[in-house]
């Protein structure tokens, strides 16, 4: 029995072989995203060894949103890249300019920044099973459902009732 080859010559010549599909999961972006013609630091970049809060200059436990986004603003804007025009300071700018960023992106998010204060120690570890994010879910639920209570009552009723009432009707 013949068997279909890849390759022309037959001393190399190999059965075809169907490999199944992989789920291949999206490339995600990398962690730090920083603009203009600033790059990421190898291992020169020691922004896990830097206070967030010291390098912009905020209280960990009173800093609000807008706070930390002026902070970051006014900072980013002193460090930019291409704001300096010395070229000696231009590497020491990029490096703190990619720690502002990195700064901006944690602090700003309630979630990372929770988490980043867990690892500073200035919060209590959350449990696995932490109350407020099966509350959250639950009043998700319960507004879903509303939702979709009140859809249904526009248009009479769900499929399932309307087809109820139907056979009701043809049954009398």
């Amino acid at each position: 029995m013949e068997v279909s080859c890849l390759s022309l010559n037959p001393r190399n010549a190999m059965p075809f072989q169907f490999l199944p599909l992989t789920y291949r999961p999206q490339r995600r972006s990398p962690p730090m995203q920083v603009s203009c013609r600033a790059t990421k630091m190898d291992a020169e970049d020691k922004t896990q060894n830097v206070n967030f809060y010291k390098l912009l200059s905020l209280s960990p436990k009173t800093a609000t949103m807008d706070e930390i986004k002026r902070a970051y603003r006014s900072m980013a804007l002193q460090y930019h890249p291409d704001v300096c025009h010395d070229p000696s300071m231009k590497k020491e700018s990029t490096r703190m300019f990619v720690q502002l960023n990195a700064a901006y992106k944690i602090l700003s998010n309630p979630m990372l920044r929770e988490e980043y204060d867990c690892d500073l120690g200035l919060r209590s570890k959350r449990s696995i099973g932490d109350e407020r994010w099966r509350i959250r879910w639950q009043e998700q639920i319960v507004e879903l459902k509303r939702r979709s209570n009140r859809r249904m009552a526009k248009r009479d009723g769900s499929w399932s009732s309307r087809m109820r009432a139907q056979n009701r009707e043809t049954n009398n």
